[in-house]
């Protein structure tokens, strides 16, 4: 496992590979979901992108490439099992909080409880490369109490990241724990502007970018570990 910090030099994947790939994403509704799928869909490499969620990515829109498998509650993840089978990349961008999720137990139900369900399917249809946004600070061994809810987050965001490299060992895992995120970005907000360029805040939309440009490097023979550490080292990624 390798932790990359600052302005990277040189991709640690190298370049991009020329097979194409299909892949996988819970999470997609969200805000960096979304322009993930997006990005998937507009690029060449990828021939495939099926979406496990409760609505639809785009209000409905049709691709011939996207696969939406709709539930009506993700206590049914289990039939889903045949929809896993025959792809390459399995991408996690689960993320809710405290408040929206409507307390602590439902909070480390969906982060935790989700992701690990998600892990064993994709492990078990034959899936060797995973990708998971995750936060700065996080420690699946932190100690923590429900009503303390930074050391809930720190911990449970951790035991996120431990689906995919303890509780299944995929052959190829890219963890990203970027700081602020941007979900609205406006070129035309001098403030936002200001974050982006201070590396205090990163749009959505570069960290789908760069989660893309990682898994488009891996190869077959691959079998690593990266931590994408901070939205300068996650930024410095996409354009390498």
């Amino acid at each position: 496992m390798k932790i990359l910090k600052g302005k990277l030099t040189a991709h640690p994947r190298g370049e991009i590979s020329s097979q194409k790939k299909k892949a996988i994403i819970i999470g997609a509704t969200g805000a960096t979901g979304a322009k993930l799928v997006r990005l998937l869909l507009d690029s060449d490499n990828w021939d495939k992108v099926t979406t496990i969620s409760r609505r639809a990515v785009f209000d409905g829109e049709k691709h011939d490439k996207l696969n939406e498998v709709i539930l009506d509650s993700f206590d049914s993840l289990n039939q889903t099992a045949d929809e896993w089978k025959g792809h390459d990349y399995f991408f996690n961008c689960i993320g809710t909080t405290r408040k929206i999720a409507g307390g602590a137990k439902s909070f480390v139900e969906i982060e935790y409880g989700i992701s690990l369900k998600c892990a064993e399917l994709a492990f078990k249809a034959g899936i060797l490369n995973a990708s998971v946004i995750s936060a700065g600070g996080a420690n699946a061994n932190a100690w923590s109490v429900d009503w303390i809810h930074p050391l809930l987050y720190t911990k449970t965001i951790g035991m996120k990241e431990e689906t995919l490299t303890r509780d299944y060992s995929f052959k190829n895992v890219t963890i990203f724990r970027p700081g602020m995120l941007m979900r609205h970005y406006d070129k035309n907000s001098s403030l936002q502007r200001f974050f982006n360029k201070s590396n205090l805040g990163l749009p959505v939309k570069l960290l789908a970018s760069a989660i893309k440009r990682d898994a488009e490097s891996v190869n077959s023979d691959d079998n690593k570990i990266f931590i994408y550490s901070g939205n300068k080292c996650i930024k410095s990624s996409i354009i390498i």
